[in-house]
């Protein structure tokens, strides 16, 4: 099984990762072999988990009225039924082998206790769920679709020739921090984002801290990944102005802090407060404006 740890390591979503927890995700792997024209995942059944091509090529399509839309075309070393791995929906395209293919299956519940034990692995499952939301979004504002883009595992509208179609920039920018909403929501809600708290701003503010961890930029819409067990002061700076949203996941809380649109002016500053979860796993958020003049 460790021979499959230079295939899985050459794809884009364990690329980087260190040798020894590739070779756990080796170990968790099932091999599975198709014949051409054979279906791998089949729109509107429950999903098994993720898959990596070794070798051969699929096509992605959805069923309109009756007829089969191809939307993409996938081939060694990418994946694809991603979201398999934190909901248990019915999956909203199909995947059909256009030649001999050889995949590797990565069960939920096999990575969701790597996941569990491996937080790098969640973000990389973050980071790879908001690029699909991000190709998804150049779409809807007419740019040139991703050669491999599988946006119905995340949204499920893809339309005819795998265009969502124009869209006004306000309701993209809403959809897109809805879409971003649900994801995490499903992460948390699959045990994967146990060690990290998340918060999720809309334009036109920045957010920055001393121990981010990450930042997922889909258009206009970031999410701030941070750790659970610090203290983190977060601090927000308008540069525009009109009105911004947060929203803020932490583990030990059953649904997401939604913070009201706050009105803001160029050059407003915010702190958002969190505790370090395990000394005060009770205490609220809390955002405070920052006094003008203050350093």
């Amino acid at each position: 099984m460790t021979s499959l740890t230079e295939p899985i390591g050459r794809t884009a979503f364990f690329a980087g990762i260190d040798r020894k927890l590739l070779k756990k995700v080796a170990e968790s792997a099932i091999v599975c072999d198709y014949e051409k024209g054979e279906t791998i995942v089949k729109e509107g059944e429950m999903g098994l988990g993720m898959y990596v091509i070794l070798r051969g090529r699929v096509e992605v399509s959805k069923n309109r009225s009756g007829s089969r839309i191809p939307l993409a075309e996938l081939g060694p070393e990418q994946f694809f039924a991603e979201m398999s791995l934190i909901d248990d929906k019915p999956r909203s395209a199909t995947i059909t082998t256009l030649e001999e293919t050889e995949c590797l299956l990565f069960t939920r519940d096999s990575f969701l206790t790597l996941m569990s034990k491996n937080p790098q692995l969640a973000i990389r499952l973050a980071r790879s769920l908001a690029e699909r939301l991000r190709s998804t979004d150049d779409r809807s504002g007419g740019a040139a679709p991703a050669p491999a883009v599988l946006a119905s595992e995340i949204i499920g509208t893809a339309e005819h020739n795998g265009s969502v179609g124009v869209v006004p920039p306000e309701s993209r920018k809403a959809a897109v921090q809805q879409r971003l909403l649900n994801v995490f929501e499903w992460l948390y809600t699959a045990k994967a984002f146990t060690r990290f708290s998340v918060a999720l701003l809309g334009c036109p503010v920045e957010g920055s801290a001393a121990n981010l961890i990450e930042e997922i930029r889909v258009g206009d819409v970031k999410a701030l990944i941070l750790p659970a067990d610090e203290a983190v002061a977060m601090n927000i700076e308008a540069y525009g102005a009109g009105s911004f949203n947060l929203h803020v996941f932490t583990p030990e809380r059953p649904s997401v802090i939604r913070f009201a649109p706050v009105t803001i002016r160029p050059g407003d500053r915010f702190t958002l407060n969190l505790p370090a979860m395990a000394l005060s796993p009770c205490t609220a958020s809390l955002l405070t404006p920052v006094p003008e003049g203050a350093a």
